[in-house]
């Protein structure tokens, strides 16, 4: 080896470093969605929320209200004492869940309807979604967090 393929070496050393650590940061975000800088990082797709806050009135702790995101572009669970089911889009932090349905089961207890209307309403309101921490928070088309979950 000449000094001038040492000196060729050298050189392409410190690009080859950066070509590298640059394909690895690029190939962990391509495992999460949805993939943006600007995005919060966690896999949606095939997760499933519990909510703990609904508009900041909290949640009857035996009456589960969930969030499923499908494999499909649709979202399902369980809104209190009826299944419900949408369709959900998600562009980098933007989240749009609409053409919501429920089951018509009439809810035993009146505060548990009330939890039950709070949730899918909130729910067909948000506009976007941020991760803090564990919890999974949505938020309406005024920046006002609705539905806070945990996993």
């Amino acid at each position: 080896m000449t000094s001038r393929d040492i000196s060729r070496a050298a050189a392409t050393a410190p690009l080859i470093a950066i070509a590298t650590a640059t394909a690895l940061a690029l190939g962990g975000c391509s495992l999460m969605e949805p993939a943006s800088v600007e995005t919060p990082k966690v896999q949606l797709i095939g997760s499933t929320w519990l909510a703990e806050d609904i508009d900041g009135g909290g949640v009857i702790d035996d009456a589960q209200s969930t969030l499923v995101f499908g494999t499909d572009g649709r979202v399902s669970g369980r809104a209190g004492c009826n299944q419900y089911g949408g369709a959900v889009t998600v562009k980098g932090a933007s989240m749009i869940v609409d053409q919501v349905f429920s089951t018509k089961m009439a809810c035993t207890a009146p505060a548990l309807m009330n939890q039950e209307t709070r949730f899918l309403n909130a729910l067909q309101a948000t506009r976007s979604y941020r991760v803090e921490g564990t919890k999974l928070v949505l938020v309406d088309g005024e920046g006002k967090a609705r539905i806070r979950f945990d996993r």
